[in-house]
């Protein structure tokens, strides 16, 4: 009776094992794919940018926004496919758009040049939050 009980035992420590390192196996498998799709988003190449225009080229078709404390100018290429939005969210030209107004939007990153505008939306500009005083 010891020796059926302790096969008994046995079987089922044995079987419990096996089906706990194939769950264990699949859990591992399933973990690399979100590994990649992270490595994915990083790679798009597609970044947001916003900011008052500092100028407006219509012959070149760019768009300078200022670069921050000690950087240069940023400048945006805008081709025939990036989406111009006014104001009032309804499309507008280039040449509508002038230096002084705030603007947002989305680029891509080019290998040579400057980086493209895929979106560009004009905003009201942000309102100036009060500075705090210490009393």
């Amino acid at each position: 009776m010891k020796k059926t009980f302790v096969k008994t035992l046995l079987t089922a420590l044995l079987s419990t094992a096996v089906l706990t390192a194939g769950i264990t196996a699949q859990a591992d498998d399933k973990k690399a794919p979100e590994k990649k799709q992270a490595d994915q988003k990083k790679k798009s190449g597609f970044f947001p940018f916003r900011g008052l225009i500092k100028s407006v080229d219509v012959a070149k078709k760019t768009i300078t926004l200022p670069g921050a404390k000690g950087k240069p100018d940023r400048v945006f290429a805008v081709t025939a496919t990036t989406k111009l939005r006014g104001l009032d969210k309804k499309s507008v030209k280039l040449e509508d758009i002038k230096a002084g107004q705030y603007v947002g939007g989305r680029a891509k990153k080019v290998e040579k040049g400057n980086p493209e505008a895929t979106t560009v939306n004009l905003r009201p500009a942000p309102k100036k939050k009060p500075k705090k005083t210490d009393k």
